[in-house]
């Protein structure tokens, strides 16, 4: 038999859409916030907001009528008829927020507007109010949500700890502060201040001062104007780009939003200068004609759908491209060749004859013999060429290349390097956790709120993979065989941290820790000569996966001659 549910039934199933964790409600809050015009927000948590959020601003507040109607579901001072939802431009306008986070916990809101005298007061709980009353209060809002999911006992077991849902809340955080440098925010956490931004005059302040300082430098300029939109913000130089962890932020008119379609654009624009498995941080910033906008398609408004998303991928594609093809066409000195190496074409004038270079050389001379090693060199699964040494060719410092049977051997030396530490190390951690080994001096991880967070839930593990720290967020000690240079230290602590709890299970600590180590090793290896690179040609293929490196990536491929063959049909 079909009946109608309870309204208070019907608005804790609704909040479900809008409110999944303390998070949910600091973005409603923030964004109203946003919404009433203030230039001074703060937010107050305790327990990663499971106890209590406030959000209080200095806003345009509201009268006694609308405080009491804000909390009714779809009241909105933002829409009156279907056309206008062709031209929002504000965060909340559907009118359930307010309503969603009333039905599942308890609620104050104090609120005035600079006209009136007096403020209100009103205090809800499950939907229903308690109390309303007048009082004195500062222009502007004041909202307090204490007791998440209260009447909810099965969504509030699922919450996370503290430190997870924190860093939620800081993510929320991050999207709203980082479209308004014009206003300060505040965000205090069990009373320890975490971030204080004042006011400033543009993006880059407020990205550098949310994110840290050392962004400032790995961070380029993008900014093109079309009669479709404005396209403006920062992306990282190619080398800054990150495995794991980064910043990407995508916003619309001053809106937080998530596109794996535009992300693409942006990774097809770095091209082959983006190093493999590498993701560049960018804060990149659309203004369009709302009409053009619909961003009414997900409960968060975290998804939207542009009118002519097609020509926005090939104009973000192109500002970047030209951003980072400036970066990289800057001039650079080669000096192991001692000259410039760009070279600019000049076209001959009309009617002059430019007459073939002729090649001086010694046909004799062979630059990759070896007089001193005379052993064939072994070659996964095939036999050498010639009985003689088989040739060994350097390209680029990155790859060994060498003839044999089938056509050429590629070796990808950094990887082949991952593999050959990867097997010399895991003997030695397998059955036994490493004793960490003092450095000289500390190296300082100048970590920003959200990873200090994260360092304070790991250090255990941090421990136990060899890295001891001290309450000065500096490593003290490492694990043996750790390069120690600061970078990659700091890199290293990084890729622990951005690791999720679940990968833990699913790796055995050992092959872990070897594993890490292997990349940070490979990484530190300098180029060798040609008794080097024949020397690890050697080991790699003495390793029982010489074609992969621990984490799978591929360390050897080889060109077949039937495929060099068509190149000169």
């Amino acid at each position: 038999m079909i009946h109608v549910l309870p309204p208070h039934i019907a608005s804790q199933i609704a909040a479900g859409e809008v409110i999944q964790r303390p998070a949910s409600v600091i973005k409603e809050l923030m964004e109203n916030a946003v919404d009433s015009g203030a230039d001074r927000i703060d937010v107050v948590l305790t327990d990663g907001g499971a106890t209590l959020m406030q959000v209080t601003d200095n806003g345009c507040g509201m009268s006694p009528e609308d405080a009491m109607l804000a909390f009714e579901r779809h009241a909105t001072s933002k829409i009156r008829g279907v056309e206008d939802l062709q031209h929002v431009q504000t965060f909340g306008f559907r009118g359930e927020a307010l309503a969603s986070i009333a039905s599942i916990a308890h609620v104050r809101l104090r609120t005035r507007r600079e006209e009136d005298e007096m403020g209100t007061r009103i205090t809800i709980a499950g939907s229903a109010i308690t109390s309303q009353e007048e009082i004195a209060c500062n222009p502007g809002s004041d909202l307090c949500v204490r007791n998440l999911f209260y009447n909810v006992p099965a969504r509030r077991r699922f919450l996370k700890s503290q430190a997870v849902e924190l860093r939620h809340i800081m993510e929320e955080f991050h999207r709203v502060v980082l479209c308004h440098p014009e206003r300060t925010f505040t965000l205090t956490h069990n009373e320890n201040t975490i971030y204080h931004l004042p006011a400033g005059d543009t993006l880059r302040t407020r990205i550098v001062g949310t994110m840290g300082k050392e962004l400032n430098a790995q961070l380029l300029d993008i900014n093109v104007d079309t009669s479709l939109v404005r396209i403006r913000g920062y992306i990282s130089r190619p080398r800054d780009s990150y495995k794991k962890g980064g910043h990407r932020y995508l916003f619309v008119n001053g809106r937080f939003f998530k596109s794996s379609y535009l992300h693409k654009a942006v990774i097809n624009a770095y091209g082959k200068l983006l190093p493999e498995d590498r993701v560049p941080t960018y804060f990149i910033y659309l203004e369009a004609d709302p009409s053009i906008i619909d961003v009414n398609i997900h409960p968060s408004k975290t998804e939207v759908k542009f009118e002519d998303e097609s020509v926005i991928f090939q104009m973000l594609q192109a500002v970047i491209r030209e951003s980072v093809g400036k970066f990289a066409l800057g001039p650079s000195i080669d000096f192991e060749t001692g000259a410039m190496q760009h070279h600019i074409p000049v076209p001959p004038a009309p009617g002059e004859h430019i007459p073939q270079p002729k090649l001086k050389y010694d046909p004799l001379f062979d630059p990759f013999r070896d007089d001193s090693l005379h052993e064939s060199l072994p070659v996964f699964g095939q036999q050498p060429v010639q009985n003689y040494e088989t040739p060994l060719f350097p390209l680029r410092k990155k790859y060994l290349v060498t003839p044999v049977a089938s056509g050429l051997l590629i070796v990808h030396r950094q990887r082949a390097l991952e593999r050959i530490f990867y097997e010399e190390l895991l003997p030695k951690f397998r059955d036994r956790k490493p004793v960490p080994e003092k450095l000289y001096f500390p190296v300082a991880l100048n970590l920003q709120p959200s990873q200090s967070l994260l360092l304070e839930q790991n250090r255990k593990r941090l421990l136990e993979m060899g890295f001891q720290t001290d309450d000065h967020e500096n490593i003290t000690a490492v694990p043996p065989e750790h390069p120690v240079d600061a970078q990659s230290v700091i890199d290293s602590v990084h890729e622990i941290l951005s690791e999720r709890e679940e990968e833990d299970t699913k790796t055995i600590y050992g092959e872990r820790l070897a594993a890490m180590l292997a990349r940070r090793m490979a990484a530190s290896e300098k180029e060798g000569n040609q008794t080097a690179n024949r020397t690890l040609i050697d080991k790699l293929f003495a390793c029982r996966q010489p074609d992969r490196t621990p984490d799978g990536r591929v360390c050897t491929a080889i060109i077949p001659i039937e495929q060099i063959d068509k190149y000169f049909i």
